[in-house]
């Protein structure tokens, strides 16, 4: 896991929902999404958010749940603000590093489906 920051995801994988987006994360279903991982067969690693200078000089943590839409390809399609930190500096930075992320899509009755997933940074001081 990265250093100073983590992602809250059980088990390492995203409850996900099919359809449209919600303005707060969405019930669990039966699919999931996982996270593509450096070790992981075929998977890109993510690269962490970078954490705001300002943020980071006023000591600021919080916690940013960012709705993602990843396609079949795995690649984030659309992202939505589920759940601010409390500050819109670490929010967006969340939402920037995430949506360049690769996932393993969802799957649906053994084929690769688009679908939202809300996934939780923890922003924590070094």
């Amino acid at each position: 896991m990265w250093k100073h920051h983590r992602t809250s995801i059980a088990a390492l994988s995203l409850m996900v929902v099919l359809g449209g987006c919600a303005q707060t994360p969405p019930a669990p279903t039966e699919l999931t999404a996982v996270p593509a991982t450096k070790d992981g067969p075929g998977t890109t690693a993510c690269s962490r958010p970078v954490y705001p200078p300002q943020a980071l000089a006023n000591k600021i943590e919080g916690t940013s749940t960012i709705g993602l839409l990843i396609g079949t390809d795995g690649k984030v399609q659309n992202t939505r603000l589920y759940q601010s930190s409390g500050d819109a500096s670490l929010d967006e930075a969340a939402r920037a590093a995430l949506a360049l992320c690769i996932f393993k899509p969802a799957m649906a009755k053994g084929k690769p489906v688009a679908a939202w997933a809300p996934v939780q940074y923890v922003w924590t001081l070094p």
